[in-house]
């Protein structure tokens, strides 16, 4: 597939393909989002093949099901139609409702990762790579067994980066996880995905980069480091998160540092290319299991 820079006439090129838009809405890593009308927006692919897309609809309407059956009341982007312009993967999606906050606090947080954890599991919830470029994980295998696999084949990307031996004693101490029965797992749950209401959540963006089924505990590990991940307050935001999710769902607090660490891995393997404070981040997360 031929790739186009998104320019101004982006909005154009759209408007002559069919697709009566009125603003730019934003603009992601991903692509352009333009408003159609007030119910649903459009938005412009910037590398994903159809394929993928195709995949990510599937896995968003298991998703979207799932959440009416348990009675969540949370909206996601479900994609409601596929096409293309000038070579460019197209879709349209419901216009969600909320907004989202940067002082969003663990509450709203917690109540989003207890909404997760009563959707029902659908096969298509496993759909996705875990991350981009690797295969989906087996909801049949352990979680922990399929992330230590993936800690050690992600290790490799980072070399010297990482002190000898950190990747192989985390793989052990992954597969040595108590499984549960898996559940819907987001996977990177930050504050600027969680959409609020008069203060409640009702909308949740930007799954897939390790969405599947899999520990709830990684999902609430991996948000409670994402509540301020740069600021001084960082540190306190990380552990009272922990605290609530600890005392709600009775996570082990052990198992919350090891999925840090194993999400930080991943993540800086995903970034080796762009060195900087994201993946110095990273790696602390690793280190800090690894000092613990």
């Amino acid at each position: 597939m031929s790739t186009h820079p998104v320019g101004a006439d982006q909005l154009d090129r759209l408007r002559a393909a069919g697709y009566p838009v009125t603003h730019e809405v934003g603009r992601g890593m991903e692509g352009m989002v333009a408003a159609l009308d007030e119910e649903r927006v459009v938005k412009v692919w910037d590398r994903r093949p159809r394929v993928e897309v195709d995949r990510l609809r599937a896995f968003y309407d298991a998703v979207h099901d799932g959440l009416v059956e348990a009675g969540v009341e949370l909206a996601v982007p479900r994609i409601l139609d596929v096409g293309e312009v000038d070579g460019l993967v197209v879709t349209v999606h419901p216009l969600l409702p909320g907004r989202a906050e940067d002082d969003l606090g663990p509450g709203p947080v917690v109540d989003v990762l207890a909404g997760l954890s009563q959707v029902p599991v659908h096969p298509d919830m496993a759909l996705l790579p875990v991350p981009d470029g690797e295969r989906p994980f087996d909801p049949s295998v352990p979680f922990g067994a399929s992330l230590a696999d993936l800690v050690l084949r992600r290790a490799e990307l980072l070399g010297d980066l990482l002190a000898d031996g950190v990747a192989a004693r985390m793989a052990e101490a992954l597969r040595a996880v108590p499984p549960v029965p898996p559940r819907l797992v987001h996977g990177d749950l930050g504050p600027v995905h969680v959409l609020l209401e008069s203060g409640r959540p009702v909308g949740l963006l930007d799954f897939g980069y390790v969405s599947t089924l899999g520990d709830p505990a990684f999902d609430a590990a991996v948000a409670a480091c994402l509540q301020d991940m740069f600021g001084p307050g960082a540190a306190a935001a990380t552990a009272a998160l922990d605290d609530l999710v600890v005392r709600r769902f009775d996570h082990d607090p052990a198992v919350l540092v090891l999925y840090r660490a194993a999400y930080g891995l991943v993540t800086a393997s995903c970034l080796v290319g762009h060195p900087g404070r994201h993946m110095d981040w990273c790696l602390d997360l690793v280190d800090t299991w690894a000092g613990a």
